[in-house]
């Protein structure tokens, strides 16, 4: 599967830029009705593996405000012991999460996780 800004919830598998507008408001998303002018609010991201069988890797992913540069979610990538499998991280923000108006995240295609983003508008 690859980026889907269209569906609920967001799925993202794959770095994405400004430079190759594949972030929130370039042209591969952003494109509901009404929601590319006001940004989303998070209230649920799970950190999963990008292809079902597939063994993440240590890092980071971080997603970033683009126009300032602002860290709005840093997500350590820490495995677990080579015996054991790599549990779902589930990350609840209803009551915490700000209003991500525009947004990149990295680290996704390195560690090869996967974010689901469930949001408000």
């Amino acid at each position: 599967m690859s980026n889907s800004f269209n569906v609920m919830p967001l799925f993202l598998d794959t770095d994405t830029t400004t430079g190759a507008a594949t972030n929130w408001r370039g042209s591969s998303g952003c494109t509901l009705a009404g929601i590319g002018s006001h940004g989303i609010k998070p209230t649920r991201i799970l950190v999963l593996p990008a292809v079902s069988g597939t063994a993440i890797a240590a890092g980071t992913i971080i997603v970033s405000d683009p126009q300032s540069s602002t860290a709005l979610l840093t997500i350590p990538i820490v495995l677990p012991a080579a015996t054991e499998p790599f549990d779902i991280v589930q990350i609840l923000l209803e009551q915490t999460s700000a209003l991500w108006r525009d947004f990149v995240v990295t680290g996704l295609t390195a560690t090869k996780a996967a974010l689901q983003i469930w949001y408000r508008t």
